[in-house]
């Protein structure tokens, strides 16, 4: 039996594939990632290993939801990008940020006081809403509270000069 090559989302939306598996991003020192993603988020490291190619780099998946990890791959040498606030205009990268649900207002003010707990900057926090911090590579997460239909509230196709053919 086949799989077929769109399947719909809770808001009836096509996307190709089931799940997310993991999204590969670079780090320059391993230790401090496994430790903010381990110790500050509680986080696990599913698989620990080096590349077998001149270097020798390290590889590392990360749980960050279910069945679904970052895989860090550290360069020592590599220069991260500085921090930049998310959601404004930038150059120089292309990654802006990366939000995950939580439930309700009680687990994001978990998270806030967790952050905080480890020091964690915690750049711009509306209460009841979301908040957004950054992880030692300079990577922007934002927790935000899931709608409590369960959907997004997809489709909105509200742009005046969208930059494809909007359905009818």
């Amino acid at each position: 039996m086949s799989t077929p090559l769109t399947m719909p989302d809770r808001d009836g939306l096509k996307s190709p594939f089931p799940w997310l598996h993991h999204i590969a991003l670079i780090t320059n020192d391993m230790p401090k990632t496994v430790a903010f993603y381990r110790d500050v988020l509680g986080s696990e490291v599913a698989l620990a290993h080096r590349l077998g190619r001149e270097g020798n780099e390290r590889h590392y998946f990360i749980t960050v939801a279910p069945n679904t990890v970052f895989a860090f791959f550290e360069y020592p040498d590599a220069e991260l990008q500085e921090f930049q606030e998310a959601t404004l205009p930038k150059t120089g990268r292309m990654l802006d940020h990366i939000c995950f649900f939580v439930e309700n207002n009680d687990e994001l003010e978990a998270w806030r006081q967790r952050l905080t707990e480890h020091n964690v900057p915690i750049h711009q926090y509306a209460p009841g809403n979301t908040l957004f911090f950054h992880d030692p590579n300079n990577i922007v997460f934002q927790i935000s509270i899931a709608p409590a239909s369960g959907k997004m509230g997809f489709p909105v196709h509200n742009d005046p000069d969208p930059a494809y053919t909007p359905p009818s």
